[in-house]
């Protein structure tokens, strides 16, 4: 179904990337538990939990979730009147938007019990003022480089590896040059890895 605005939850156990291409949607993103990166232009921003994230309908955007991430996305149809934010960035929810996210989480999947909400929600949208702003993760994270120090997590490090390497293998490298380059050539570990953080 196609709803004009909708509300859902998700939890992403393995790492999952979108192909960059433009939102068709205005979502609202509120990261539970986890980290989303949204790649916008050359930067990505780091989305930890606590935190939410306005991505206007036609944003060239790409988000990666690493695994074991729960989300919680409003979604609004591009269809939809309503002055809506143009500007992409993280927001501030009021105690009211926040209540009502909440009360949404607790109500799923009782779609017709989240229509009412859904419409205050609707409303309260209008009145976000995104902010893109670079915080130092956001930084640590764009500048991550493979085989070079880095202050980000082991595990972190680990999916952004296992990340570049699904992104060489997709553009067309053949497996054994990619293990070699960022695996020291061992593909049982390459291997390991693809089964633990892509479920593979």
């Amino acid at each position: 179904m196609h709803y004009a605005i909708s509300f859902q939850s998700e939890l992403n156990e393995f790492l999952v990337c979108t192909p960059r291409k433009k939102s068709l949607k205005h979502q609202l993103i509120s990261v539970k538990q986890g980290l989303v990166l949204v790649k916008l232009g050359k930067i990505e921003y780091t989305l930890e939990p606590g935190q939410s994230f306005w991505l206007p309908c036609e944003t060239l955007t790409s988000l990666s979730y690493t695994p074991n991430t729960i989300t919680n996305i409003v979604a609004v149809s591009s269809r939809v009147a309503g002055r809506f934010p143009k500007q992409a960035g993280y927001i501030n929810a009021n105690a009211l938007l926040t209540a009502l996210l909440n009360r949404l989480d607790e109500l799923k999947p009782k779609r017709e019990e989240q229509i009412d909400l859904l419409k205050v929600v609707q409303t309260e949208l209008t009145a976000l003022k995104p902010e893109l702003k670079t915080t130092k993760y956001t930084q640590q994270v764009n500048q991550w480089q493979v085989e070079q120090s880095s202050s980000l997590s082991n595990e972190l490090k680990l999916v952004l590896l296992v990340r570049e390497a699904n992104k060489q293998l997709q553009s067309g490298k053949k497996r054994p040059v990619v293990v070699d380059s960022l695996f020291n050539g061992d593909d049982t570990l390459f291997t390991n890895l693809e089964q633990t953080v892509l479920g593979r």
